[in-house]
């Protein structure tokens, strides 16, 4: 029994099984198709920039933490903690945690794939019940839909594990309908691309079709969606002190993952250009940061069928066919959701030292699950949902906002994270196993990577308002300010509770 213990813990993950678990951690589709309707082209320069600022050393500071850490179970709490101290890990804890939290405030997309699986066509600017106008009408669909998915989530990892992995094949069969969908339409019309490109204009390698992105402060707001979109390494660095010949196989395993993923995320943007012409795609006021790909879908279906001959009307119809399939594998691949709920809620709450959340929230229901946090987020997230939707004017504004609100939460976090290193590394107190990076050399890309991500943000949540849209760069804004609060008040909570207790035992 013990022979066969120390096989399982002696186990290593090879350099292949490592370069999988980053990838498919970091990469979706739905991110270059989302930068393309942002940015055209001209997103290309930006993922380029945020490889070599961002993702590549972040993905090396994150591995050396982790050794570092190993032993440690609080993950990216311990790390700060270690680093810095617990008022900043725990503030920077829960701000990466409310990153999760403010993903599902856009649950009223769910509306889009019911429309479209049903119709073939975003129909949601004309849903309508009792009286209520449309982004109300989707508020109430979201908040009933994120409801349902919180049930759920409280019925035991097993269930939850058996199910995600219904989203493995439908993510395959949607990467197949259309990349593989483009690249016979590119080579149909004769390698001729549908969006051209002016190469001899210098501003054509930063501004994009897009009038939203065509000025100074607007493009620089745009990198929180690509570093956005390049984040999560963190996620898996729990792992690589598992991996079999570490020292040599993790900087190879991320070099190689970071070019794979930046190359894919800039094959499918040139695709994106090769198959669809932006005017004719997103041009219209209906096109939304939550409906997008949507339109891509269609268009690019629709140059098929009539480039292998079909009527305006039957490649038209086809469009409306595939978007409904693409649509429906994806509403299969939901499944995973419940999964994708409560993962941080187990990180955020499981992970921290013992007293620093209250003990109601930390308690397990029959399945092993801790239902009282999942239903103290859930309240949490139909709240915001509802303020939303019966605050908007417009479905593309909800969805537009909703969009913006998660990426700059979920790129602030990195800030945090990135200055821990630069004291990680200043401290040579602690132990590090594994090291990418020399003392110096880490410590002035780090402080690099820090300045990128942090003017990034602040440029995001202020350019609103400096357009006179107070509205929306408070809506940005209230996210992070919300849970940093939250991580203030809990930690002076917690050292009071310290106090009390050393002051009675005295």
């Amino acid at each position: 029994m013990n022979e066969c213990q120390n096989k399982k813990d002696n186990f290593k993950i090879p350099f292949l099984s490592f370069v999988i678990m980053i990838f498919l951690t970091v990469y979706g589709i739905a991110n270059p198709l989302q930068i393309y309707y942002q940015m055209g082209y001209a997103s290309i320069t930006y993922l380029v920039i945020a490889a070599l600022v961002f993702f590549i050393p972040y993905c090396f500071m994150i591995a050396e933490m982790s050794s570092a850490f190993k032993h440690k179970s609080g993950g990216i709490y311990s790390w700060m903690s270690a680093s810095v101290g617990e008022q900043f890990a725990l503030i920077g804890t829960l701000m990466w945690y409310g990153g999760s939290v403010v993903m599902w405030f856009s649950a009223s997309a769910i509306c889009i794939q019911l429309s479209v699986a049903l119709f073939g066509v975003d129909t949601t600017p004309s849903w309508h019940v009792f009286g209520l106008n449309s982004p109300e009408t989707l508020a109430i669909i979201g908040a009933i839909y994120i409801c349902i998915m919180g049930f759920l989530s409280t019925h035991g990892l097993k269930r939850l594990a058996a199910l995600s992995k219904i989203s493995i094949f439908t993510m395959i069969a949607v990467h197949i309908l259309i990349i593989g969908g483009g690249l016979i339409v590119f080579a149909l019309s004769g390698l001729h691309p549908a969006q051209s490109f002016d190469f001899h204009h210098v501003s054509s390698y930063f501004y994009g079709q897009n009038t939203s992105y065509h000025s100074i402060l607007s493009a620089i707001g745009f990198m929180v969606f690509v570093i956005f979109i390049y984040g999560g390494m963190e996620n898996s660095a729990g792992m690589v002190d598992r991996v079999e010949n570490a020292h040599k196989n993790v900087p190879k395993a991320i070099i190689l993952s970071c070019i794979i993923i930046t190359a894919l995320y800039i094959g499918v943007v040139l695709l994106s250009g090769f198959i669809v012409n932006w005017q004719t795609t997103f041009g219209g006021s209906h096109v939304n940061l939550a409906n997008y790909q949507i339109f891509l879908v269609q268009q690019e279906f629709f140059r098929f069928g009539t480039l292998i001959g079909m009527t305006p009307t039957h490649a038209i119809s086809l469009g409306h066919d595939v978007n409904r399939l693409i649509v429906i594998l994806q509403l299969l691949g939901l499944s995973s959701i419940p999964l994708i709920i409560y993962s941080p809620i187990k990180h955020m709450f499981e992970g921290l030292p013992k007293g620093i959340m209250p003990d109601w929230i930390l308690k397990k229901n029959k399945h092993d699950m801790a239902s009282n946090a999942i239903l103290l987020q859930t309240i949490f997230v139909v709240c915001v949902i509802f303020l939303l939707g019966f605050g908007a004017t417009s479905v593309s504004s909800i969805f537009n906002k909703m969009t913006l609100m998660t990426f700059v939460a979920g790129s602030i976090p990195y800030s945090f994270i990135v200055f821990a290193y630069i004291k990680f590394k200043k401290n040579n107190k602690i132990k590090k196993e594994y090291q990418f990076f020399g003392r110096k050399t880490g410590i002035i890309y780090s402080t690099l990577t820090f300045i990128v991500i942090t003017l990034t943000n602040i440029f995001s949540i202020i350019q609103p308002a400096l357009q006179h849209d107070f509205n929306d760069t408070i809506w940005i804004a209230i996210g992070p300010i919300l849970f940093a609060v939250i991580g203030f008040i809990l930690h002076a909570r917690y050292k009071r509770k310290i106090t009390h207790k050393a002051a009675l035992t005295h």
